[in-house]
């Protein structure tokens, strides 16, 4: 019984990696209304857009990458994991972590942006 409860308070404790978050995220995403999930898309697309405006480069590597942020009640970001090392990748990161998802979200709240710039 004790090894159990050690074990939990470790697992509790431990940081959460990309994966974790990621399924957090694509649970919170599939749980919501239409209205939310709208104003969601929203939010990411005006981050996305600022992001892209100040990351952008002719000529960068255009590699697929994943983010995956934990919002505060005002859309701040609170934790964020990135799947993917690029620059363009690593720019917009920081880029959306700084500028957050304008809104008022439950917490906590995960939420992803998946990035792929391959043709269909």
């Amino acid at each position: 019984m004790l090894k159990e409860l050690l074990l939990a308070t470790q697992l509790a404790s431990s940081p959460m990696g990309f994966d974790q978050a990621k399924t957090l995220a694509d649970e919170n995403e599939a749980s919501l209304s239409k209205e939310t999930k709208s104003r969601l898309l929203q939010a990411q697309g005006n981050a996305l857009g600022s992001a892209m405006t100040t990351c952008g480069r002719p000529g960068m590597d255009l590699s697929a990458f994943s983010v995956v942020f934990s919002l505060n009640a005002d859309g701040s970001v609170a934790e964020s994991w990135r799947k993917g090392e690029t620059p363009l990748a690593q720019c917009v990161h920081q880029a959306i972590s700084a500028y957050g998802l304008a809104g008022q979200w439950p917490t906590p709240f995960y939420t992803s942006i998946e990035l792929s710039f391959n043709k269909p």
